[in-house]
């Protein structure tokens, strides 16, 4: 079974756009990878402070002290000296970047979707996009394993949202009933919601969501994402595990990483079905 663990960004009032992300893992390497991120905050915190007190959580370490709605809100990493807290979101990501699965076979691979805010039902779609394109890795792998190899199963565990029900409803409608993209074949039940204090992986799939956010978001920063571009779903030259939603998508009017490796992707087959015409004119 593989377990899809995903986070948002992008969600407060005027931002530009939505962004759901996370990584699917198999069951066998969970473990693994969470064991790897907790020894990534027990080198890097200063001693005396515990892990099991600290969640990862990109944007509150990189600023652990805010103002929202006019309150002060001081986070317990604002007790981490700047420079240690920096390293240790680096090396959240590399930890990410560089994981290895115990069978090459079953990647961990990440996904992801950046909606503008101009979809007024924008978290449906990033939502079954997502679903979509993971669902669609397990049926690729699937193929891929034969004839005597099974169809690995799919879960989603999800940090908690106010839109819990909603998110479960449109799930159900896809595992029975065709949507914009089709139906979901692997699904063994509909998302569940944890507390991501709880849970390293979806803290994970948080820096995931946030590299995305400081990428296409204001800052425009794509020193994080740059990481782990590689690591999202591919096939084929094609960044699948990664949709771009844009006024103007469709047209190749974006050329960041998975909207240009589509472009790219089109163009080839174009060219392949001129030349194929041109050598057969029949």
């Amino acid at each position: 079974m593989y377990l899809l663990y995903l986070d948002e960004s992008g969600t407060h009032g005027g931002s530009p756009a939505l962004v759901l992300a996370g990584l699917a893992i198999h069951e066998h390497d969970a473990a693994p990878l969470q064991w790897k991120l907790e020894r990534v905050l027990a080198r890097r915190l200063p001693k005396g402070l515990s892990p099991l007190d600290f969640e990862l959580h990109a944007a509150e370490m990189k600023t652990p002290i805010r103002i929202k709605k006019g309150v002060k809100v001081v986070s317990k990493w604002a007790q981490v000296p700047y420079d240690t807290r920096l390293d240790t979101i680096a090396a959240t990501y590399r930890a990410i970047a560089d994981f290895k699965s115990r069978d090459a076979s079953y990647p961990c691979a990440l996904f992801g979707a950046v909606i503008d805010r101009s979809y007024k039902d924008k978290e449906e779609r990033a939502y079954e996009q997502v679903l979509h394109r993971f669902d669609e890795m397990l049926t690729r792998q699937g193929y891929a394993a034969g004839t005597n190899g099974a169809h690995e199963r799919g879960l989603v565990i999800h940090d908690r949202r106010v839109i819990e029900r909603d998110v479960q409803m449109w799930t159900n409608t896809w595992r029975n009933v065709s949507g914009r993209i089709g139906r979901l074949t692997h699904f063994t039940d509909v998302p569940l919601f944890a507390d991501s204090k709880a849970s390293r992986l979806i803290q994970a799939a948080d820096f995931v969501a946030w590299s995305l956010w400081r990428y296409y978001g204001p800052a425009n920063d794509e020193s994080r994402a740059r990481q782990i571009w590689s690591r999202f779903d591919n096939a084929d030259g094609v960044m699948h595990g990664l949709i771009h939603m844009a006024p103007g998508f469709k047209q190749g009017a974006c050329k960041c990483p998975p909207c240009d490796s589509r472009l790219s992707a089109a163009a080839a087959k174009s060219q392949s079905a001129r030349a194929s015409d041109i050598a057969d004119p029949s």
